[in-house]
């Protein structure tokens, strides 16, 4: 059975905008649902998709935008960019005078600023080889090489701001060969067909990196930096390289729609909305980032509800900013997969990775893995870890496949908000996705009076120890790094804490501080 929500409960009209910002978020009031039928709307693999995972064929968002009211709306002047079903809006550019009057229709619920505040999440892309492969290391990616599980048969979405140059990329040589670029839309400049080789003033190849983090693989030197080396990949582009604030969440929300139109169940998105904009009266607050303001968090979440996507965001890179730290829109999103980085060695944050902010009611980030230059670099790297576990077994949902991931991070169960459940495990995955019920005998807990303990552990050398100080299950008020001699570590509790997370190898010790 259809049924019809309303945003305005959810959505407040905006007061404090200048009309220097035109693009505007138009949200209606119904959609036509008499005349919808989901066999014209949804694709075929749309449709295998949600009938082997039991999503429901026939849903709300899924009914297009109300052509009359479209059209209306452009009699009175609205400029129409873009469409939303999953929100029912349109996006349009509006001067004052049209403001007032298209918000004066009966259909209208509300009408808000565009936000055109997205930045990718990655600082450079010029990465040394020597770094591409660290990530799949960490994450035992070898492992699912030697089951022949590569990403084979998995359709990938990558939503970025360009791929320019990637045919030349050598770890993505394969891909070009064997054509397993399915399909590719540019949402800023609709008229361009070719993201890869046409050459743009506004392009950039950020994406191409994100790419190698996936699907990398060099058959000359037999070298692989990314675990779906035989996915199926989509590009979409809806960053603009030449603006300091790169794009707009109106093309992010609109390539979400078309891919998972085309049967995309796993999408890398690598950007994100924080600070840093071309105008600051328009940044948002840290309080934003609650899992329920942004537009581009809402949209996520119904990707991740209602359309069964497993979605994989870069947590951010502002944890070196004092004026920010926290994670970014919208790896906030309470249903997104959102990663952060740590070093290569020692798995703690590294330091521009954003943290958790202490005001959600659930952990971000889930999980993360070594980076050089940016959380946009360690989410594909995961992303491309998740399509491997996808081919294991098709059948999982979302959320199910969620779980796993989490419960194979080698931290789990003692996560934090500086790196989530730590680095993902393919050893811990495989085991869970055959027994969903499996435990892993590599955590203890302590429980101490006083302010000082002794910790033994089963190690013949001097080995590196890394300590996450929290004051309470999950936030961390200080990371740092100590020193295991002859098997023991002296630990000392710091003031304000209650727990310390002790990761020495593989084994973690949960220190409860009485």
């Amino acid at each position: 059975m259809l049924k019809s929500f309303s945003l305005a409960a959810a959505l407040v009209l905006s007061t404090g905008f200048s009309y220097s910002q035109d693009k505007f978020w138009i949200f209606l009031k119904d959609k036509d649902i008499q005349n919808y039928d989901y066999h014209i709307n949804l694709s075929e693999q749309t449709i295998r998709n949600r009938t082997l995972l039991n999503i429901p064929l026939e849903q709300y968002t899924d009914i297009p935008v109300n052509a009359e009211y479209m059209s209306a709306l452009s009699k009175q002047g609205a400029k129409i960019v873009n469409y939303s079903k999953w929100l029912n809006a349109v996006s349009a550019r509006l001067t004052a005078d049209e403001f007032e009057k298209i918000r004066k229709n009966e259909f209208v619920i509300d009408i808000i600023p565009i936000d055109k505040r997205i930045m990718t999440t990655g600082t450079v892309t010029d990465l040394k080889p020597e770094y591409f492969s660290i990530a799949l290391s960490q994450m035992q990616g070898q492992l699912f090489g030697d089951d022949k599980i590569s990403g084979t048969g998995v359709q990938v979405g990558v939503i970025d701001a360009g791929y320019y140059k990637a045919r030349t990329d050598k770890y993505l040589t394969h891909l070009f060969n064997e054509r397993r670029i399915i399909a590719q839309r540019d949402f800023i400049d609709i008229s361009r067909k070719d993201l890869v080789d046409d050459s743009f003033p506004d392009s950039d190849y950020h994406g191409r990196i994100v790419l190698d983090m996936i699907i990398g693989y060099d058959p000359i030197d037999k070298t692989q930096v990314g675990m779906a080396v035989n996915a199926d990949i989509y590009l979409a582009r809806t960053e603009n390289g030449a603006h300091e604030y790169r794009g707009e969440e109106d093309n992010w929300v609109r390539a979400m729609e078309w891919m998972d139109s085309m049967g995309v169940r796993l999408i890398n998105t690598s950007l994100g909305y924080a600070i840093k904009m071309d105008d600051p009266n328009e940044n948002y607050k840290q309080t934003d980032m609650n899992g329920k303001t942004t537009i581009i968090t809402k949209a996520a979440q119904i990707a991740v509800d209602q359309k069964g996507i497993f979605l994989v965001v870069s947590a951010g890179n502002e944890g070196d900013n004092d004026e920010w730290k926290i994670i970014s829109a919208p790896a906030d999103a309470q249903g997104v997969l959102s990663v952060g980085a740590t070093r290569d060695k020692v798995w703690n944050r590294i330091g521009y990775s954003s943290i958790g902010p202490e005001f959600l009611p659930y952990m971000k980030p889930n999980v993360s893995c070594f980076s050089p230059n940016g959380t946009s670099f360690s989410a594909p790297a995961i992303a491309g870890f998740v399509a491997c576990m996808m081919q294991k077994n098709p059948s999982l949902t979302n959320k199910q496949l969620f779980d796993v991931i989490q419960k194979s991070g080698h931290l789990y169960p003692y996560g934090n908000n500086y790196i989530g459940y730590g680095v993902p495990q393919a050893s811990r995955a495989k085991e869970l996705l055959s027994n969903p019920a499996a435990t892993f005998n590599n955590t203890l807990e302590k429980r101490v009076k006083g302010k000082k303990v002794v910790l033994k552990f089963q190690c013949d050398v001097n080995e590196a120890a890394v300590l996450f100080h929290k004051k309470s299950e999950i936030i961390v008020v200080e990371q740092s790094t100590a020193l295991v001699k002859n098997g023991k570590l002296k630990l000392k509790r710091k003031d304000g804490i209650s727990r310390t997370t002790v990761a020495v190898g593989s084994t973690i010790v949960e220190v409860f501080w009485n």
